[in-house]
């Protein structure tokens, strides 16, 4: 019989982090561990799932994590590793996007903190903890894409083979500094701070697997787009259901253990590789 693997993942009390751990834990395979800002909903939505598929308790449980505080992401891995010493899968879900017109560096920094600092210092922290051939599997979104730049040399920058991690930290500085001064537009960024929290997270995957941790675990590294999803971020005009968002993020969960060249640090939409 075929080890049961560990999965955590973050924001999964609700919308698409909810129907990732719906799906995943109607098959045998996979024992879930909810990361959530609220506690107390993540039990809540633990106990419906436990009753609705009559499972045993320990297969979904739940650690409060909120990626925005370092502090509670340090406290997270702390009690992760006493409780569960170690995971095949970290599912970056968590997220933020304002629902206002304004746009401002106050917003800004509000949605890159989790989308994109948060995200990156769990992942980075959580590296050790993974097991050999593990997977670190993040939700992107196709708000991150290059077509949304109004400059042809932040497209170059942005799709250079060779970026690394410190030249995307240097370009979320430079949109923040950008916005800060009102001259955001003059250097053909758009007036939006999640399509760039995202984009600068899916390029960041990119840099993720030339990481040596990655390299010496044989870790496979994606980012993905679950669609435009009926959650309370997205809203009820949504074309998707949780359900079908689930299925991309789900597919990237279920890819053999081992790394594929052509899907390393790639961006997955409807299951297919897409270019940013």
């Amino acid at each position: 019989m075929q080890a049961i693997k560990t999965v955590v993942i973050t924001g999964a009390n609700k919308g698409i982090g909810f129907g990732i751990l719906e799906n995943l834990i109607q098959k045998q395979a996979y024992r879930v561990i909810m990361a959530c800002r609220s506690i107390e909903l993540a039990q809540k939505s633990r106990t419906q799932l436990i009753e609705k598929y009559n499972l045993s308790q320990d297969r979904i449980d739940t650690i409060e994590l909120d990626i925005s505080n370092s502090d509670s992401i340090d406290k997270f891995i702390k009690e992760f590793t006493t409780r569960f010493h170690q995971a095949d899968i970290l599912i970056n879900n968590a997220a933020v996007a304002v629902k206002s017109d304004d746009f401002n560096l106050e917003i800004v920094q509000f949605t890159f903190k989790p989308n994109f600092y948060g995200t990156i210092e769990l992942t980075e922290k959580f590296l050790p903890l993974l097991t050999q051939n593990g997977k670190v599997i993040t939700v992107g979104s196709s708000a991150g894409k290059t077509k949304y730049l109004k400059s042809d040399d932040l497209i170059k920058r942005f799709k250079d083979p060779n970026i690394t991690r410190e030249d995307v930290f240097k370009l979320a500085e430079e949109f923040q500094k950008h916005v800060s001064d009102n001259t955001y537009e003059k250097n053909g960024w758009p007036s939006w701070g999640y399509g760039i929290s995202k984009l600068l997270i899916n390029t960041y995957v990119r840099t993720l697997a030339q990481n040596a941790e990655v390299k010496n675990k044989n870790l496979q590294v994606y980012t993905c787009c679950p669609g435009w999803v009926k959650t309370d971020m997205a809203g009820d005009e949504a074309e998707l259901t949780i359900d079908q968002g689930a299925l991309t993020p789900v597919y990237l969960v279920e890819l053999p253990h081992e790394v594929n060249p052509d899907y390393q640090g790639q961006f997955f939409y409807l299951q297919k590789v897409e270019e940013l």
